[in-house]
This record gives structure tokens, C-alpha cells and sequence, in this order.
């Protein structure tokens, strides 16, 4: 089963293939089992999808790092499809901090949630296509939130729609021009961010193993941040887009109502 006890591969056929879950810490004592147990899935089952679902690993380390290069590899030399589901948590955190998303390839995190509850809040708009669209985005963004959340999650939703807008613009080629569609909704818990634009958009197994040299981290900065994201294609003839949740905390004025009064006053006499 596995080398050490805080590690364990789970491995389940599926409808499609085979899922092996990984659960606790992925390092140089246990990564070269998950290489081997791979190694011997795709020799005994050489056709279909194999998902190494990293959810509750605990801990990767460069040697794990390198063990998924390599299950990446293989997999690729074989010709098997081959998907890796993100970590979440504080090890998707570390993942966006020390670059190993940037190695490797990630499925995102698709489970959107139906909608149980009706938005509070929802902001659609067309922004032209230049450099100053993020800029107009965060701030069409912050007036739409107001002060209704916490600083943090004011922080993270303002990076990650600015980091899709960016790409959006730059990367959807030149031939694309027209404009990128911005949705915010606002939901109780949660907010959902939308960007669209003419391009032929990007299949995610097919983006390069490092980000480009300009605007690259911005889908790696999604995956690690996010409560959850995902891509669609608009229709055939063109259009494409890229959407997030956060799930969000109310700012402290609105749990702790009591202490509103003291606080507008201290503003003020600011």
C-alpha cells in the first residue's frame, strides 16, 4: 500500500478509467512509490484516463514535484490521458507560492454549485480591449462590493479578476479585437466572476508547462486561490470564458453590528 503511514494510494476504476487518490504528505520517502504504482496502472491497463487526484495530499515537496513530472512525462510517452486534480487548501497555497504549479498542469476545480439562493448584487458590462481594461475591471469590481466583505476577500477578488481580465487582453491574439465581457454576481457566501472574449480561448490539457514570459501566472494564481473555476467555450463559431468563485465572509462591521457606531465615529474624526 504505502511507504510510510501518513501516505496512502487509494486506487478506484471509474466509468472512464482509473482515479488514484493520493492522501497525506508527498515527498522524496514517498514519491517514488507513486511513480512505481503508475507505472505498473498504465502497464496493466494501457488504455484509458488515469486521474491522479491530489485533494488530500497534505504536503509536496520538490520531490513530489518531480514525481508528478514524471508520471506527466510517461503518461505522455504512452499516449495515456492523463488528468491531475489540484490539492486544496493550504497546499494549493504553497503550490501558487513556490511555483510548483507552474510545472505542471492542473485540472481546475469545476464544481460549481447550483445557484440555492438568489443573487444580491450582479454588475454585467463591456470593457474595450486595451490595457486599461483590468484597471476599469477592479474598479467596477469594488463598487459592486463595497465594503460588504472582508478586506482579504476584497484582496483575493480583486487580484483574480484582474489577473483574467489581463489575460483576456493579451492573450486572446490580435485577430480577436472586439471587447471582454466582465460578470460579477454577488451572492450570500459567495461571489461569482465571468470574463469573456472573442478568442479561440485554450484547452487546458494543452497549456505549455510554463507560464509565458508576460501574463502567464494568472490561471496558476486562479487554481491556488479560488473556491472553485472553470472554462467554457461560448459556441462554435468563437468566444470564450473564464469564470471563478470565492467563498466569501462578510466584513466584521456586519457580523459585530454593535460596534458600528464607535467605528464611523473614530472614521470620522479622522
Amino acid at each position: 500500500m504505502a511507504a510510510l503511514p501518513n501516505f496512502r494510494i487509494d486506487t478506484q476504476p471509474s466509468g472512464s478509467g482509473t482515479t488514484m487518490y493520493l492522501a497525506g504528505e508527498l515527498d522524496s520517502a514517498t514519491s517514488g512509490e507513486l511513480i512505481e504504482r503508475f507505472e505498473a496502472l498504465i502497464a496493466n491497463e494501457p488504455s484509458g484516463r488515469v486521474v491522479i487526484d491530489l485533494t488530500a495530499v497534505t504536503f509536496i515537496d520538490s520531490a513530489g514535484l518531480r514525481a508528478i513530472i514524471v508520471i506527466e512525462q510517461t503518461a505522455g510517452t504512452h499516449g495515456v490521458d492523463l488528468v491531475i486534480r489540484s490539492p486544496a487548501g493550504p497546499v494549493a497555497d504553497l503550490i501558487q507560492l513556490t511555483g510548483i504549479g507552474e510545472h505542471v498542469t492542473l485540472a481546475p476545480r469545476i464544481d460549481d454549485p447550483p445557484v440555492t439562493a438568489p443573487f444580491t448584487e450582479r454588475v454585467e458590462l463591456e470593457l474595450a480591449r486595451e490595457p486599461h481594461a483590468p484597471a476599469r475591471a477592479r474598479t467596477e469590481l469594488r463598487a459592486a462590493i463595497g465594503e460588504r466583505l472582508n478586506e482579504t476577500d476584497r484582496a483575493t477578488l480583486t487580484l483574480l479578476t484582474s489577473e483574467l481580465v489581463t489575460n483576456a487582453v493579451i492573450h486572446s491574439g490580435p485577430e480577436a479585437g472586439g471587447s471582454v465581457g466582465l460578470v460579477i454576481t454577488v451572492y450570500s457566501g459567495r461571489v461569482r466572476i465571468e470574463v469573456t472574449d472573442p478568442g479561440a480561448g485554450f484547452d487546458l490539457g494543452a497549456l505549455p508547462p510554463r507560464p509565458r514570459d508576460f501574463g502567464g501566472h494568472g490561471l496558476v494564481v486562479v487554481e491556488g486561490l479560488s473556491s472553485r473555476w472553470g472554462t467554457n467555450r461560448i459556441s462554435p463559431a468563437g468566444g470564450f470564458r473564464v469564470w471563478f468563485e470565492l467563498d466569501v465572509a462578510p466584513a466584521r462591521a456586519d457580523v459585530g453590528a454593535a460596534d458600528e457606531p464607535d467605528e464611523r465615529s473614530m472614521a470620522a474624526e479622522v
